[in-house]
């Protein structure tokens, strides 16, 4: 065990911190269930992160095996980070810790706060209340002007809510909308057709998929 911090204590919550505990460790390990992401990737992300420090966690992480770095299928693609089946197993905790954390959420992002769609999108995770599948590739559209669509695809059914970055899958519905109309939908209960008809929110495929998704995650629309 590389980890740092250690608190000599023989308690599973303690052997966790002592490998998890770590500044930033957390927040990577958070990104990685959107999929994989290279180096420079996590760096963007990471806002405020140094790239030694990032080095320095990554590394530590894939030697408690938390993580793995593989290649992308390409000639010459560059490397990519990503979750280890161990470091899976923390998925419910980071999920929990995130309902938590949305109690200390409700005025809103500060100026000097970086806001992500990924992340958002994590919420669904816990919202699934359906018992129908589906899959959809969301463009959203995030606050920087400069920053091209985020696109992210969401796979549901019964036993699982899968969220990737990028186009992972063959879907049949696209649903190009704002952030900020995504966070209308999912925190502020506001009418997902009303959006749609105002043109705030555009499908292109097999609409009936979208009501699908809607219907799933417990979302208003009429």
């Amino acid at each position: 065990m590389s980890s740092k911090r250690c608190y000599k204590q023989y308690c599973g919550l303690a052997k966790a911190m002592d490998i998890i505990g770590e500044r930033w460790t957390l927040l990577i390990l958070r990104d990685l269930l959107l999929g994989p992401w290279r180096y420079s990737d996590l760096l963007e992300r990471m806002n405020g992160m140094t790239t030694n420090l990032l080095a320095s966690r990554l590394k530590e992480m894939e030697e408690n095996n938390l993580i793995k770095k593989t290649q992308l299928s390409s000639i010459g693609s560059p490397h990519v980070y990503e979750l280890s089946e161990l470091g899976k197993q923390l998925e419910p905790a980071m999920l929990a810790l995130s309902k938590f954390g949305f109690n200390f959420m409700q005025n809103g992002p500060q100026a000097d706060e970086q806001v992500d769609a990924g992340r958002a999108l994590l919420n669904l995770k816990g919202r699934y209340r359906g018992k129908q599948k589906g899959l959809i590739t969301l463009n959203i559209k995030e606050p920087s002007s400069n920053q091209s669509n985020a696109i992210y695809q969401v796979k549901f059914s019964p036993e699982s809510v899968d969220i990737r970055h990028g186009e992972n899958w063959e879907g049949v519905v696209s649903v190009s909308l704002t952030l900020k109309i995504y966070g209308d939908i999912a925190f502020r209960g506001v009418d997902a057709s009303k959006l749609e008809q105002n043109s705030k929110i555009i499908i292109e495929g097999q609409r009936n998929i979208w009501i699908r998704f809607l219907d799933s995650f417990n979302f208003n629309h009429s």
